[in-house]
């Protein structure tokens, strides 16, 4: 059984998206759209995690096109294990964790999209009373949901202009539902029938982020008759001003103030002293008898002036006294006795009910009632169905059940009343009723707060106090496992826990009872790439997450168990990172130095002996993703990204990378991956070669090729294993991983046998079903593997017989990194993360391969095709959507915006303009149009230089004195070689237009070419012309603008003679608007501007034969290596390889072509390799071909009779119908 140390992080500041079962099942919205679920371990199971407790993590991925807003488990909960997910997309649906599929994944049993049809996102889903749900979307829709019958009624006559902001259906009442706004106002909602509103009222003065209902119906408040001991400083300043306004004038002299009097207040007749001489100086004081004048300080008693109020000033506070008595209402006898009731305790409660009140308080609540009893009395209130608010600035509110405020705090937030309109409050508050005299806030930063909600002062004021800041910033949500309904007597219980969750992505879990920290689990919010032991300390493994943080796992040996390991804790690094961290790794020797790599190309180096310590960044580089880090000798560091190695000197910072090249037969090898040991330095290539070099000198040893695509792992075998004294007999083994479609792992052995050192084929391990991601010998076992893949499985291999013996499938989407334990204590557990954003511990000795089954994996690829799909219905739909005109109303109030999407694509036709050359060329999804091609240019010519590259084409198609005498033989070859080879195939296209009566493509094929006179004569002649061609002519001249003019005026008098009007307003559509355009950017001679409108509308032929026809060679070069690109990147091997070849790439052509499986391409491979000078690959293709030849079954041919035909059929019907006939005339 496995076990989750780090969880998929919950979706930030949706303080409704986190959920609590009774028996401690937590349920979240998570990353990539998906549904977490964390079932906690059973005690009786045998775990390798201490109890703490241990969650197992289900995630099921994509249950929603957009991120979980809201749940919410079923009351019902654990008989009925049900869950209700709100997503932005407007999408509510109901899950059933105990129906799950064939697949293991969970069932969906009712969705409704009443939101999605009204536009708008889910805020909050919340189940009521059975079998009620009630959702609410963001434009003020309150939906009520019949789960038995799947109805779903809207009532969205209730909040009108209100923007709900948050909801919680009460646990007492039916289909009562409390909803927060943006602007402050509470409704609760009565949804029983056609509904009605209970009561509206301004709850807050800014937004209403979270509401909560007390556990318990029926309430009694205590309510101080004196005011809340805790005093604010300011509150104790103001009341000492006002007591000393109020001493009498008689403690006048105690008021005396120190002051210096100034300079001008003695008498001008006193003569100032020179300081320029000083007759008292280095003399004694009393020497010439009397003393130097020095100033002191003169105490003046002063009585404090007040100022007197001017006539208007006492004619408005006059105007406000009458006023105020004015608006008091006259005093009736209902009045009287709600001021009776206020100072009275309510007789409605007995003395024995009040005795027990007063019992089951807690201690420290009744410390507080002795203390205020004695600082004077209290009064009880009784008040039933309480709600708690908490505004988006810190203050809560409690409301009874009519609407009347009860009670109020203000918790301490960050933003300050000035910062609100300057800038957004990047936090977000939240309020849990815990208990009914146990409110707990979360004040958006660190903090959970608690106060006693049935405890205020005179003026209706709670206390609060601080229960935990185990967080560090961001705390954003709270639950708790705590009944929804409780009775009095559950106010002595505390069994019950409390899990918070913050923005520093962890999840606390808090125990009442024991007032402390019972445990904190770590969550990511993003893949995790790799994880790697510390090969000092095993306590600490590194993790790298694509949130943009690096992780250090710290966890020791249990003291109690020998064989389990602790929780321990996870420590966060992410200053200075900031990007997708891919790979990280230890230093061997120096304690603490962990250096890490982003995908933005960013290497920095962190110091993990503290958390929260910002990272160190090199200088930059490599381009691109870097996938591959490495120490080497002392403080070295090695990183490949973007096909080059470079060398870092950590301990010179300053100092800037030195690249490191390999070469190989005169060609330099693109660096994929490479690790460093002191036998050697091993580099893999983007084109599937292993090469060793010399880990001083960097020279060349040896270099084998073992696979067709990218090497992405590479790993060699420890020298010695820690439950062996000796030498391991596969120290020289290499274990290597592709990205190749074979999905086979590399066991090469490096050992000298008699011609130098060398890299052997030694083993090769077959069973994964789609390319393995990384590879990892145990430390303590000799040939034992770990390799995990895309197909979401770890696998365990015994090299030494060549076979799979355990196979984890526990990940939902594909597992990236896996490393084994470092304890010697546990040589069997393994640590594996992936793409489910979970990192698993678990034994290989549980999961046996005869257990496992591929089902899984075959519906991942079929729902992997689904998920196409929808993302296509999806564009044509937001296609058609852009593409809706506004309404008339919507044009009449206004000027309407354009809406232009920068991501749309203009699709044109690809056989429009050169269909011949498109036929020709159609037949590359097999090898011959690439044969035809290499023939004729590069494998019968010594035009090919020694680096693989061709010459000059050109002059091999000018040679050829062969020259077709029909349109019919030019073949498509010739667009890559001279100008006349591109002009004889235009000539063959135009004229195949003409016979073919295609006039829009002659013409625009005319424009192309620029023979501007002949298009305009020959649709003279058609009586054809129209403006878009007319105004293409003022490219040749003004003059022949002029003529063209007047041939249109003739044409349009000529048409209109002959009664054939309608010719004039055909439309004629060119091509389209692409094509359309190029033809205007080529009447004012912007080629360079016509062939970019090609290419981006991946028109790359049509763009390259434009080019190549107006003598632009650098840009025809330019668009040919797009064109290659995006064949590439499309996965069109055989039109890549045509398009290398154009370029004269042979090597690259060969490279390409040896991504195939097809004998045919391999066999071609072969050839262009041993063209470019690259024996070495040519052999390595040749011993691909043979070993695929070898594993194709031959097969059986039998002797078939070939099928009768329809005629034959037909005729052997007649002849048994006709057979019928003649019986029974004889009968």
């Amino acid at each position: 059984m496995d076990e989750s140390i780090i969880f998929p992080s919950p979706n930030w500041f949706k303080v409704s998206g986190f959920a609590v079962s009774k028996d401690g099942w937590l349920v979240y919205g998570g990353p990539t759209n998906s549904l977490c679920i964390l079932k906690p371990l059973d005690l009786g199971q045998d775990g390798i995690l201490q109890k703490n407790p241990s969650y197992q993590t289900q995630i099921f991925c994509r249950v929603h096109k957009e991120k979980i807003v809201s749940v919410d488990l079923s009351r019902e909960w654990p008989e009925k294990k049900l869950i209700l997910t709100g997503s932005a997309d407007g999408i509510v649906k109901q899950w059933n964790v105990d129906q799950l599929d064939n697949n293991g994944k969970i069932k969906s049993t009712h969705t409704h999209a009443v939101h999605k049809s009204e536009k708008e996102e889910v805020v909050g889903v919340a189940y009521s009373s059975e079998p009620f749900a009630v959702t609410v979307g963001d434009f003020g829709n309150v939906v009520k949901w019949d789960l038995n019958s799947n109805i779903a009624k809207n009532y969205n006559n209730f909040l009108k202009s209100f923007r709900p902001s948050c909801v919680a259906c009460s646990h007492h009442i039916p289909l009562n539902v409390a909803v927060g706004t943006k602007q402050g106002v509470i409704f609760v909602l009565d949804l029983n029938n056609q509904g009605k509103i209970i009561y509206k009222i301004r709850g807050q003065d800014d937004e209403i982020v979270n509401v909560s209902w007390c556990p318990q119906y029926k309430n009694m408040v205590k309510k101080s008759l004196d005011e809340s001991q805790k005093r604010s400083t300011a509150t104790e300043r103001l009341e000492k001003i006002r007591s000393e306004d109020n001493e009498p004038e008689e403690n006048l002299n105690n008021s005396a103030i120190a002051k210096t009097l100034p300079e001008d207040s003695f008498d001008e007749t006193i003569v100032q002293e020179d300081d320029m001489f000083d007759i008292y100086k280095d003399h004694e004081a009393d020497e010439f008898g009397h003393k130097k004048f020095e100033p002191e300080d003169i105490i003046v008693k002063v009585k404090e002036e007040k100022e007197n109020d001017d006539f208007l000033t006492e004619c408005l506070k006059l105007k406000e006294v009458i006023l105020k008595n004015k608006s008091e209402p006259e005093p009736t006898i209902a009045n009287l006795v709600e001021a009776l009731d206020k100072t009275h305790v309510d007789s409605d409660i007995s003395d024995s009910e009040e005795q027990e009140n007063d019992t089951r308080e807690s201690p420290e609540c009744d410390e507080t009632e002795i203390q205020t009893k004695e600082l004077g009395d209290y009064t009880i209130h009784t008040h039933r169905h309480l709600l708690a608010t908490i505004g988006k600035y810190g203050g809560v509110r409690i409301w009874s059940k009519t609407g009347k405020l009860v009670g109020s705090c203000a918790v301490p937030n960050s933003v300050n009343k000035s910062q609100r309109n300057k800038r957004p409050n990047p936090n977000s508050n939240s309020i849990l009723w815990y208990k009914p005299n146990v409110l707990l806030i979360a004040d958006g930063k660190s903090q959970l707060l608690e106060c006693n909600p049935l405890k205020i002062d005179c003026k209706n004021k709670l206390e609060w106090s601080v229960l935990h800041t185990f967080h560090k910033r961001g705390l954003y949500c709270i639950a708790t496992d705590a009944p929804r309904v409780q009775s009095m007597s559950d106010q002595l219980q505390d069994k019950w826990k409390v899990w918070t969750v913050a923005q520093d992505r962890n999840i606390v879990c808090y125990s009442f009872e024991k007032k402390q920290k019972l445990a904190m689990y770590n969550t990511c919010g993003s893949f995790i790439y790799t994880l790697q032991c510390c090969p000092y300390d095993a306590k600490k493994i590194a993790v790298s997450v694509g949130d943009g943080a690096v992780r250090v796992w710290e966890s020791d040996i249990c003291d109690e168990d020998g064989l389990k390991l602790s929780l321990g804790n996870v420590m966060s690094f992410w200053q200075n990172v900031k990007g997708k961290v891919l790979t990280s790794t230890w230093h061997p020797t120096k304690e603490n130095l962990l250096a890490f790599a982003t995908a933005e190309s960013r290497i920095g180096i962190i110091d993990a002996s503290k958390s929260e310590r910002p990272a160190k960044n090199l200088l930059p580089g490599v381009n691109g993703a870097i996938y591959s880090l490495c120490w080497g000798d002392k403080f070295d560091l090695y990183a490949c990204g973007g096909g080059v190695m470079v060398l870092y000197h950590t301990d010179q910072p300053e100092q800037a990378p030195v690249p490191i090249d390999v070469e190989f037969e005169g060609k330099k090898l693109q660096i994929s991956a490479g690790v460093w040991y002191p036998m050697g330095l091993v580099c893999g290539s983007y084109y599937g070669a292993v090469a060793v070099l010399n880990p001083v000198t960097y020279e060349l040893v040896t270099m084998t090729f073992v696979f067709s695509k990218m090497i992405h792992n590479i790993t060699w075998h420890p020298q010695q294993t820690s439950n062996s004294s000796e030498e391991s007999p596969y120290k020289n083994l290499i274990a290597v991983s592709s990205l190749d479609k074979e999905c086979f792992i590399a066991i090469l052995e490096y050992a000298d046998k008699g011609d130098g050192p060398k890299l052997h084929p030694w083993k090769m391990l077959n069973g994964h079903l789609e390319p393995v991601c990384q590879v990892t010998w145990n430390p303590h076992k000799d040939g034992l593997l770990l390799s995990t893949s895309y197909d979401s499985t770890v696998r365990v291999w015994d090299v030494s017989e060549g076979k799979c013996i355990a196979i984890f499938d526990g990940h939902y989407k594909g597992s990236f990194t896996s490393c084994w334990s470092a304890f010697p204590q546990l040589p069997t557990t393994i640590m594996s993360g992936g793409a489910d954003c979970c990192l698993r511990i678990w034994k290989y000795e549980d999961y046996p391969p005869e257990a496992y089954s591929e089902v899984k994996h075959e519906t991942a690829l079929k729902e992997k095709k689904k998920e196409r799909k929808e993302r296509k219905e999806e564009k044509k739909s937001t296609e058609n959507a852009a593409e809706e005109k506004p309404t008339d109303a919507e044009a009449t109030e206004g000027q309407v915006a354009t809406n232009v999407d920068i991501n749309a694509k203009i699709k044109a036709p690809k056989r429009f303009l050169l269909p011949t050359i498109q036929r020709q060329m159609s037949p590359c999804t097999t090898i011959y149009s690439v044969r035809k091609l290499a023939e004729k240019y590069i494998l019968h010519s010594d035009n090919v230089q020694s680096n693989g590259k061709l010459e000059s084409p050109e002059e091999k198609s000018d040679s050829n004195d062969v020259k077709e005498d029909k349109a019919e033989d030019v073949d498509f070859t010739k667009m890559f070689g001279s100008t006349n080879d591109i002009n004889d195939l235009l000539d063959m296209e135009m004229r195949k237009h003409i016979e073919n009566d295609r006039f829009e493509a002659s013409i625009m094929l005319s424009i192309f070419r620029g023979h501007i006179d002949s298009m305009i004569q020959f649709a003279t002649q058609r009586d054809a012309l129209c403006p878009f061609l007319v105004s293409l002519s003022p490219c040749v001249s003004f003059k022949y603008w002029k003529t063209v003019t007047q041939l249109y005026l003739a044409q349009i008098e000529r048409l209109v003679a002959k009664s054939e009007q309608k010719k004039l307003w055909e439309s004629k559509h060119y091509g389209g608007q692409i094509y359309r355009k190029v033809a205007l950017l080529l009447s004012i001679h912007d080629v360079k501007g016509a062939v970019t409108a090609l290419t981006d509308a991946k028109l790359y032929k049509e763009a390259y034969i434009l080019s190549k026809s107006r003598h632009m060679e650098s840009i025809a070069e330019e668009t040919l290596k797009m064109w290659t690109a995006d064949c590439a990147y499309s996965g069109y091997i055989n039109m890549t390889a045509i398009c290398y070849l154009g370029l004269g790439d042979v090597y690259n052509a060969a490279v390409t072509l040896a991504k195939s499986n097809d004998q045919e391409c391999l066999s071609l491979a072969a050839e262009l390799a041993k063209v470019a000078g690259q024996p070495t690959f040519a052999n390595h293709i040749e011993d691909k071909r043979s070993q695929i030849q070898s594993e194709t079954p031959e097969k059986e041919t039998e002797d078939l009779k070939p099928l009768p035909s329809k005629l034959d059929l037909l005729m052997k019907n007649v002849k048994i119908t006709s057979e019928n006939v003649t019986e029974k005339n004889e009968e």
